[in-house]
């Protein structure tokens, strides 16, 4: 009961997109595009303040990752072994808390997709969606593509975004600091072209094939 009070409270910010048009699968293709936006706008905003909540701790464990593993790389330009090691396990672990948080943070944006499915079933449930091959599917499997596909273009365009681009920018600001280091970082000018030399040099080139002449009545 309560999930279909919750549906009928979006039905009428839902089901206007799939009535822009006079075809029905032009307008239903506007309107799962438009669910899709709709979720993937609200859980942006949404994993953007659970960061914001937590800024001090992305900060922190950020800065774990990148300063471990640049002492890590200081000490294997100083040849010194043990000191590699300890630092290399140290930024390992870094790195994993940071990677699952992250995880964690874009779960936050996912709670949104469960209830433009379950709208879409509110209203298309009793619809029978033909794929080729499959037979009759729901309303999630032809959603779920659409999601993915509006979310991936979404992330594109956000640096270009008012909004996003602001959140974009506080959330650079917050990890500000030093950069991941690289073993060519250590080298002197001259040692790392010497390097890029060698690394070009390393590159198989593909060779040019001579093609035979075709005797002639073959």
């Amino acid at each position: 009961m309560t999930g279909q009070i919750v549906y009928e409270f979006l039905d009428p910010w839902m089901i206007w997109a799939f009535r822009t048009s006079g075809n029905a699968y032009v307008g239903f293709a506007l309107g799962l595009i438009w669910v899709a936006l709709a979720a993937t706008v609200i859980g942006e905003l949404c994993m953007a303040g659970v960061y914001f909540t937590n800024k001090k701790h992305f900060r922190t464990i950020n800065r774990d990752m990148v300063d471990h593993h640049n002492l890590s790389v200081k000490a294997l330009g100083a040849k010194n072994k043990t000191a590699w090691k300890a630092c290399n396990s140290i930024a390992n672990d870094a790195f994993g808390k940071n990677f699952f948080a992250r995880i964690a943070l874009f779960a936050s944006s996912l709670w949104v997709v469960p209830f433009g499915i379950g709208w879409l079933f509110y209203r298309f449930g009793q619809v029978d969606f033909t794929v080729p091959f499959l037979g009759s599917v729901g309303p999630a499997f032809v959603f779920i593509p659409v999601y993915i596909l509006v979310r991936y273009l979404f992330s594109l365009a956000k640096p270009w975004l008012p909004v996003f681009k602001t959140i974009r920018q506080k959330v650079k600001d917050n990890e500000a600091g030093d950069e991941m280091l690289e073993f060519t970082d250590l080298l002197s000018e001259e040692d790392r072209k010497e390097y890029m030399r060698k690394k070009e040099r390393a590159k198989v080139k593909p060779g040019l094939v001579k093609s035979k002449p075709v005797p002639e009545g073959s």
